[in-house]
């Protein structure tokens, strides 16, 4: 979606809440009734959002559109090899997805607001802002060689042909490196092609340490930070990845591990084929299939149904909140907006749900997880401050 789009839907959801509660100012008035003049389409969608039954109607209806997808056609989506095809499905969903982002944002922060019937104040302070994370990463070669990769490409392969961009271009010759390093910053993501055709999709705050060329009886790779794979299959040839307390065993499959070090436990979800995880201190080990995830605590690892869809939101492109604590959701906007977390006094850690796109600009998620009795500031210094609205009062904020 276009940024400048979806910023607008946000905005518009904004001001039909302020209608709801009888705050709309006559500057807000116009606005809303110039956007309402653009389209028919624009009538409907607030009619909808007008109308309480409706817009909860509506995200059941959202919620029973994510589900439903089969895990094709969510591989459909979050291929790296065929870009063109992502986009001409993206555009026949467009309408679908502007009248969602409208009724999603309204239903959630409607349902925030009416709990408990009581009006509530909400601050988000955003002089400063934050860009969603782009194309960043550096290789690094076991030799000390080390490259910056270009903003402007998306991933980068390497074989015994050496590193180069997935055009073509070429990055530097592997000359007597044995492995390579390639780190996303917080704030940067990448796409990577293994020596044997795996693709790894990096997300922000990522490192992937690999050899050049693949040991004949396994294919062994470190990980630190998040990434999802797409194994290539070789018969009698396990892929292996190795996090801070566990491996993982693949011959050929689709799957994400997640393993901040920030976070004190590793998930390994599978979306397709079967997947084996041991723990690294321990015998114990659980064996995946689709629609499975490993939780790996460092003391315990068991095995669990997860939504797969929420799970792997990130690589199709989204944020999904539902469910997820106020510290989980500013643990995965830390990484993504390379911002520090401040909490001031007793913070409640509250529970979200809803969600939208990964390309919007921090101001803009923040405006969707604007919740009861908290307020958000964003210092020059990229600290994210957030503070009960009570305690910003007494301090005369």
């Amino acid at each position: 979606m276009n940024v400048a789009k979806e910023e607008k839907l946000i905005q518009i959801s904004a001001l039909v809440l302020k209608e709801m509660q009888g705050t709309l100012t006559q500057e807000d008035q116009m606005v809303l009734d110039s956007w309402l003049k653009e389209s028919e389409r624009n009538k409907e969608i607030y009619l909808g959002c007008r109308n309480g039954q409706k817009q909860r109607e509506a995200y059941k209806d959202l919620q029973y559109f994510e589900k439903q997808r089969d895990f094709d056609s969510l591989k459909s989506k979050i291929q790296f090899r065929n870009k063109k095809k992502t986009i001409v499905v993206l555009k026949k969903l467009w309408p679908f997805v502007a009248a969602a982002s409208v009724i999603f944002a309204i239903t959630g922060i409607w349902y925030w607001h009416r709990v408990g019937d009581q009006q509530m104040d909400i601050q988000v302070s955003t002089v400063n802002d934050r860009l969603p994370a782009s194309n960043q990463a550096i290789i690094t070669l076991s030799d000390g060689r080390q490259y910056q990769l270009n903003k402007a490409e998306s991933q980068v392969v390497i074989d015994g042909g050496g590193i180069r961009y997935n055009d073509g271009g070429q990055v530097a010759a592997i000359n007597a490196a044995v492995s390579a390093k390639i780190e996303t910053p917080r704030g940067g993501t990448y796409d990577v092609t293994l020596p044997d055709g795996t693709i790894v999709k990096l997300n922000a705050g990522t490192v992937l340490t690999y050899p050049t060329i693949f040991a004949k009886d396994k294919r062994e790779v470190t990980l630190v930070g998040e990434a999802y794979f797409e194994v290539a299959k070789r018969k009698d040839h396990p892929f292996v990845v190795q996090t801070k307390n566990q491996l993982v065993q693949v011959l050929g499959t689709h799957f994400n591990i997640n393993a901040y070090q920030t976070s004190s436990a590793t998930k390994t979800t599978l979306l397709e084929g079967k997947v084996m995880v041991k723990e690294l201190s321990k015998d114990r080990q659980v064996t995946l299939l689709p629609g499975d995830q490993a939780f790996n605590n460092g003391v315990k690892l068991s095995k669990r149904t997860v939504n797969v869809q929420q799970e792997m939101a990130w690589v199709y492109g989204k944020f999904n909140f539902d469910g997820k604590s106020l510290r989980e959701v500013m643990d995965e906007l830390s990484q993504w907006y390379a911002i520090d977390v401040v909490y001031r006094g007793d913070v409640p850690d509250v529970a979200f749900f809803g969600g939208t796109f990964r390309t919007s600009k921090l101001s803009t998620i923040l405006k969707i997880l604007k919740d009861q009795d908290l307020s958000y500031e964003l210092t020059d210094d990229g600290k994210l401050i957030i503070e009960k609205n009570e305690s910003k009062k007494q301090k005369g904020g």
